[in-house]
């Protein structure tokens, strides 16, 4: 059954990540683990799942003493238990064990994390496949221990009591309260990050280590190769949520039809599994949901986390908007593109009317005397035949000396784009754009893109140019760059440019030609490339062109030759960067 695109009226997916709009069970941000009766003091607090996060002054002061590590979190997609994060020294990664470690961190956070005590460090065996090595090895280390971390106490291993917080993990049978052995199961693992009894007050006091526990560790630490310990640690603050809080993924109901939950609650299930799942309240889902649910099961949703307590197996989320069916091309894109935190919307008429209004656009007169004017150079563009953003050009002329002068022009965009201005901060949050196989993100307006910056034929542009003087072994003899004026003689695809490099001596028919500028003859351009030939080869891959956008489905996917052509116009750009890098340090810009 297909639904139209249902959107719920909620705070837009713009909103600052980490910013709770959502109210809960009883107050505002709370979650469903708060659902118990508060004026039933007798009872007492839920316990805590998770760690409460050390505060920012201890974190900054652990981390200038060393105490504390950071780094950026990578969960493995394969096996959702395990998180790691780089070792400053480059060393091997920090393992982090369990989602209770994580301590609601998500893929990519920038995390501080604390080293777990020795005797709880991951036992690992030998990357290499020598038997000795290897024989040797398990001879050392207990056979109860290998593979496994440094028990503290009697502890199941993660096949016994899978880590049910993840989706890929969770079992329908378990309780979605956070109670019975769910609970249990967990409250096990924040045991496991117990660190030393010398650390009583501060940490987890309910999991004692005895005098005879620790020395029997200490021993078998002791006794184990320096190599083949992985340092542990667990999660004890959140720099940066530089995970988006966004994810795809179906609807369900809650399994219990008694509990109060089912009454409030529906339960999110994102397709990653890295991502916990969520409690979303009934009130944003279709209101036919609960009656139907069936007629859901294949229709994709977009989910965000607005908070997850420390006492909640899931997190407190809030449902966006519907995709549509899952398996189809546009849902599943706009799903990928709202979870890695990419900005595919339009630009708003603030950021559109920092560009030029009246078009054509041309340049103004005071722009001629501080550029140098090449615009009766032979100057051309190489990009694939269906490009329509043309960002450089090339030239090459040869010298009477027998040297050339090869010139490499790129769009000089920063003339458009005033630092400060909504155009600038908007490009700047993008970053860059982004190219899926049917459709390009771009990270600024066409307009800009297409228009006012394309190095377009017969059509005069501002650039930035670097200009070398070369020996025909390529030898750099002198070197100029600044911005310029250009006006491109005509737009070669590879397979015109790779044509004229293959057969320098043989003319090209006009009509298999782009058109080209009256200034200049086909001879002289073919002479300019066969000049600049380039020897490497590169292997050529199809770019989504605008046709293939505005079509809504992948392009064909075809085999592309090795060209030289696409190779001449890679390495000239990589030859300008370096001067331009070079001056810019000494120029401190």
């Amino acid at each position: 059954m297909s639904h139209p695109d249902y959107r719920m009226n909620l705070r837009p997916l713009g909103t600052p990540r980490g910013v709770s709009t959502v109210a809960g069970p009883h107050d505002i941000g709370a979650s469903p683990g708060d659902k118990k009766s508060k004026n039933k003091s007798t009872r007492g607090k839920k316990k805590s799942i998770f760690e409460t996060y050390m505060f920012k002054e201890d974190v900054s002061e652990g981390l200038k003493r060393g105490t504390l590590i950071q780094g950026v979190l990578r969960i493995n997609p394969k096996k959702f238990h395990e998180a790691f994060i780089p070792s400053p020294d480059g060393d091997r990664d920090i393992f982090i064990d369990g989602v209770v470690a994580r301590n609601r961190a998500l893929n990519g956070d920038l995390v501080v994390v604390k080293l777990l005590p020795e005797e709880q460090w991951k036992v690992v065996k030998p990357e290499n496949n020598d038997k000795e090595t290897e024989a040797a090895y398990e001879s050392d280390i207990p056979e109860e221990l290998c593979g496994r971390h440094l028990p503290q106490q009697s502890l199941k291993s993660y096949n016994d009591s899978p880590d049910v917080i993840i989706e890929a993990q969770f079992d329908g049978s378990d309780s979605e309260d956070g109670h019975g052995i769910t609970q249990n199961v967990l409250v096990d693992d924040v045991k496991k990050l117990s660190v030393c009894v010398s650390e009583k007050g501060r940490e987890d006091g309910d999991a004692p280590v005895t005098k005879d526990e620790t020395t029997c560790i200490s021993q078998d630490t002791r006794a184990l190769p320096e190599k083949s310990l992985q340092r542990s640690a667990k999660v004890v603050y959140i720099l940066e949520k530089k995970h988006s809080r966004a994810a795809t993924g179906f609807l369900k109901l809650l399994a219990d039809k008694n509990s109060e939950l089912f009454r409030k609650y529906a339960l999110f299930s994102p397709s990653d599994h890295r991502v916990p799942r969520i409690y979303v309240p009934l009130k944003d889902c279709p209101q036919d949901f609960v009656a139907r649910p069936k007629d859901y099961a294949n229709t994709l949703f977009i989910c965000r986390i607005v908070d997850w307590k420390e006492d909640c197996n899931f997190a407190l989320g809030q449902l966006a908007k519907s995709l549509g069916q899952a398996g189809e091309i546009e849902p599943e894109t706009e799903g990928i593109l709202t979870e890695y935190g990419v900005d595919f919307s339009g630009f708003s008429s603030e950021v559109l009317e920092c560009l030029p209004q009246g078009l054509p656009w041309t340049i103004p007169p005071e722009e001629f005397s501080k550029r140098r004017d090449l615009r009766k150079d032979c100057i051309f563009t190489i990009d694939p035949s269906t490009a329509r953003d043309l960002d450089d050009a090339l030239s090459c002329k040869p010298l009477a000396d027998g040297n050339f002068e090869v010139g490499v022009h790129i769009a000089d965009v920063s003339y458009f784009v005033p630092e400060g201005s909504d155009l600038d901060k908007v490009a700047a949050e993008r970053a860059t754009s982004v190219y899926l196989v049917q459709k390009v993100v771009p990270m600024l307006p066409r307009l800009l893109c297409e228009e006012l910056c394309s190095l377009n034929p017969m059509s005069d542009k501002l650039t930035f140019s670097v200009i070398w003087t070369l020996t025909p072994e390529g030898k750099i003899l002198d070197e100029w760059f600044g911005r310029t004026i250009i006006c491109s003689c005509t737009k070669l695809s590879y397979e015109h440019a790779q044509s004229m490099i293959e057969s320098p001596t043989e003319k090209i028919p006009a009509k298999e030609l782009p058109p080209i500028s009256p200034e200049h003859s086909s001879e002289e351009v073919h002479q300019a490339n066969a000049d600049k030939d380039g020897a490497a080869h590169l292997q050529a891959s199809h770019s989504p062109s605008a046709e293939d956008a505005e079509a809504h489905s992948p392009p064909q996917r075809n085999a592309h030759p090795r060209l030289r052509a696409k190779r001449l116009s890679q390495q000239s750009c990589v030859l300008e960067a370096k001067p331009q890098k070079e001056q810019a340090t000494q120029l401190q810009i």
